[in-house]
């Protein structure tokens, strides 16, 4: 049986947009393949846009939703759809339900946001339970505070010795976009992973179509679309990743 490999997505999306290659090739090598959801995304932009208080950058319009026939999303509403997009997209990924594993760190009692002591504790968790694996996610080197301090906490997990194995970290879409835009060299030095083969490319493409799905009736709000659309279509147009290794 070859070792578990467990992959920590900060937000639903995040296993899609900034991991769904690498998740897809695991899968795909017969690993045994966790991917840990921290939050429940209850914590976003798109919630005015769907409920129509603000203008949708990826509608391009107001919504309406007396008009529309839905009900305005509240955040446990909100936190619910972002789950179930998670879910579709991992079944496109490959990962098994067993096999996804859904947190709570930012719950009103913590103040909504993913700390660095919350992302520590949650790694710690399965460090327990899989002594044996391997563990990715996003980089320390993160644009967004939520991604960067997972990222920082399973370095120094990795650096005191926690980790047995290999850890590797994964730069966001937003944090490439970011050093593109600007011009910079990306961070971490690290490589690109492009999909092996068109299958994994297509299972990719297919997790993130479940992000754009709108049926409110049907509780699906395209939560990640209204939320990162450019990001979604950037990484359709051409889906790669970029990694690197601890420490650099």
């Amino acid at each position: 049986m070859s070792r578990p490999v467990i992959f920590y997505a900060p937000h639903a999306d995040d296993e899609t947009l900034n991991m769904g290659i690498t998740i897809a090739e695991h899968v795909a090598a017969g690993r045994p393949t966790h991917v840990v959801l921290m939050t429940h995304g209850r914590v976003t932009g798109a919630l005015n846009a769907i409920n129509g208080t603000t203008y949708s950058g990826y509608w391009k319009a107001t919504h309406n939703p007396e008009i529309e026939g839905y009900v305005p999303l509240t955040k446990d509403t909100l936190a619910e759809a972002r789950i179930n997009e998670f879910n579709h997209a991992c079944g496109q990924l490959g990962v098994p339900p067993e096999h996804r594993h859904i947190e709570y760190l930012d719950n009103l009692a913590t103040g909504e946001t993913l700390t660095y002591n919350e992302a520590k504790a949650v790694i710690e968790k399965y460090i327990d339970l899989y002594p044996d694996a391997d563990h990715y996610t996003l980089s320390y080197h993160d644009i967004h505070p939520d991604h960067a301090n997972v990222g920082q906490a399973l370095l120094d997990l990795y650096n005191d010795g926690r980790i047995q194995y290999y850890v590797r970290f994964i730069i966001s879409m937003a944090t490439r976009t970011d050093y593109e835009n600007r011009g910079a060299t990306i961070p971490g030095g690290g490589w690109k992973d492009v999909p092996t083969d068109d299958t994994i490319k297509q299972k990719a493409i297919n997790a993130c179509r479940c992000y754009a799905a709108w049926a409110p009736s049907l509780g699906a709000y395209a939560v990640g679309y209204h939320s990162v659309a450019g990001q979604f279509d950037k990484f359709v147009a051409n889906p790669f990743h970029y990694l690197h290794m601890p420490g650099q």
